[in-house]
């Protein structure tokens, strides 16, 4: 073969290199953008529930006699419907369920029990009603203490002044979460929650509410814990949680205070459980059928249903889980229902 046969061939096969390069790189990104693209519009992997708390006891709504199914309802949401699971906002299909830390009383109880007694001025030895509940009471004014869970109410039955004036709704806020500081108990997630305020008369040495902060001379304050995962608190009392306070005047000085209760549970938002959600459309024919609970009575039978939203239910009385539900609400009326699919609900309380 000749030089010149040599070079010809050589530039050939280098050409045909350079080609073959060229279209195995084209081929190769090609394959890439296709996959890339079968990746990016393959149905969202649907995440299974764990359900690992089990079968779900209902929750300790409070005692009632009106039914839910004593009212004919109407839905007058500003989208005119129910809400869609797994469609509209905060209604994922999935929703957690956590686990309430249930606490004891340790040698140390009775001692930290006497110190709080202290700091309402209470220098009394204590009343033991049971080994887990200790009542201190001098003249006017008694503190119960649960020595478990460290829960309390406190009574003042003080004179309440004719003429005094109710400081504003920040400030009564901000003096109530200041004295609990100062007594110790302020937790993370109450001085983070919602507040309400309802406003209170002196009508002849007793309080009434109002509505005209002009008129009132005492306030209620209530305190919730914080919102989990854009869900608020709810309590049995729907316009009252159970850290709250009766006042008159103001809130700095705790001879201001005719009651104070604080029932309060941790909830432990590191360990939950993953449950299927019940559609807005099975919880709304539970509530009539009578398997809601009515919160706020309202003064007529057909009721306008103005917001549907989901909540926590915490109970009063220590329950080990703290279970979703739907609040159904509108004007003069609340109700709840468990907002768990039926099947992961035990029948048995």
């Amino acid at each position: 073969m000749t030089l010149s046969k040599i070079a010809i061939l050589t530039k050939q096969i280098i050409t045909i290199s350079i080609i073959a390069i060229i279209l195995g790189t084209a081929i190769f990104i090609g394959y890439k953008i296709q996959r890339a693209y079968y990746l990016a519009h393959l149905p969202p992997k649907e995440e299974k529930p764990d359900t690992k708390f089990g079968l779900l006891s209902p929750p300790k709504f409070p005692q009632t006699n009106v039914s839910s199914s004593n009212f004919s309802y109407s839905i007058d949401t500003t989208t005119g419907g129910l809400p869609k699971v797994g469609v509209d906002k905060d209604f994922d299909k999935l929703i957690k369920v956590y686990f309430v830390v249930k606490t004891y009383a340790s040698l140390l109880s009775p001692e930290k029990s006497q110190s709080l007694a202290e700091k309402f001025d209470l220098k009394v030895d204590p009343q033991i009603i049971s080994e887990t509940n200790y009542m201190f009471k001098d003249k006017n004014k008694t503190l119960n203490i649960d020595l478990d869970s460290g829960n309390f109410t406190y009574l003042n039955e003080a004179t309440i002044s004719a003429t005094s004036t109710l400081d504003d709704e920040a400030k009564l806020v901000a003096d109530f979460k200041n004295m609990l500081s100062t007594i110790g108990i302020l937790k993370p997630d109450l001085n983070s929650g919602r507040t309400k305020i309802v406003y209170l008369r002196n009508d002849n040495g007793k309080f009434t509410p109002t509505d005209l902060k002009s008129e009132a001379s005492g306030a209620q304050i209530s305190l919730w814990q914080a919102s989990l995962d854009n869900k608020p608190i709810v309590t049995a009392n729907f316009n009252k949680s159970y850290v709250n306070a009766t006042v008159f005047n103001s809130a700095r000085e705790i001879k201001n205070y005719l009651v104070l209760n604080f029932t309060y549970y941790q909830i432990d938002t590191s360990t939950f459980a993953t449950y299927p959600l019940k559609t807005a459309e099975q919880a709304f024919e539970d509530l009539k059928s009578g398997n809601g609970i009515i919160v706020i009575e309202p003064p007529k039978s057909n009721v306008s249903i103005t917001s549907i939203y989901l909540g926590y239910f915490l109970s009063e009385s220590y329950s080990p889980y703290l279970l979703p539900v739907y609040v159904f609400e509108g004007p003069n009326f609340a109700a709840y229902v468990l907002a768990v699919a039926p099947e992961f609900q035990s029948q048995t309380k």
